[in-house]
């Protein structure tokens, strides 16, 4: 699921995809594993990597708003009516989306890979960021190894596409 929201005038772009129990929240690159559950209507508790959130969420006419640790976020939907120039990664592009540590290395030179595939596993604040194949390839170079310290916008791995 694509979800755009806006919050103190700014639209996030997310994706939401469900495995198995957990759902899968990617914003800005990034990969987040989350376990969610209604403990009652209205009331969510929320687990993202060892964090637990609790959160209470109302309704508003036309926006939610959500209650979260002593802060109110309020969230609309946002309509796409128009398409506007965004400077966006290329398809390819397998930088850090973060700073921390290279956690899990699941990939090694030479090897094929799918789309989708995870190739790196990057942890900072206790949280995993997966790194994904954003397509078919084989890996040409993984520039880093479990332990190192990686920096955002740092490359992690390099891919050779693989035609159809």
């Amino acid at each position: 699921m694509f979800i755009n929201y806006e919050h103190k005038n700014h639209v996030y772009n997310v994706t939401t995809e469900r495995r198995e129990k957990y759902y899968f929240v990617t914003y800005d690159n990034a990969e987040y594993r989350v376990e969610a559950e209604e403990t009652r209507p209205g009331q969510l508790k929320i687990k993202v990597g060892d964090r637990l959130i609790k959160a209470v969420i109302t309704e508003g006419d036309k926006e939610k708003f959500v209650f979260v640790d002593g802060d109110v976020f309020k969230v609309k939907p946002v309509e796409l009516t128009g398409t506007r120039k965004i400077k966006k990664k290329d398809e390819g592009d397998l930088s850090s989306p973060i700073s921390g540590k290279v956690v899990n290395v699941k990939v090694k030179n030479d090897d094929s890979v799918k789309k989708g595939d995870i190739l790196m596993v990057i942890e900072a604040m206790k949280m995993e960021y997966l790194i994904r194949a954003p397509y078919n390839a084989k890996v040409k170079k993984v520039n880093f190894k479990e332990n190192d310290q990686i920096e955002i916008g740092q490359n992690t791995v390099d891919l050779i596409k693989k035609e159809a």
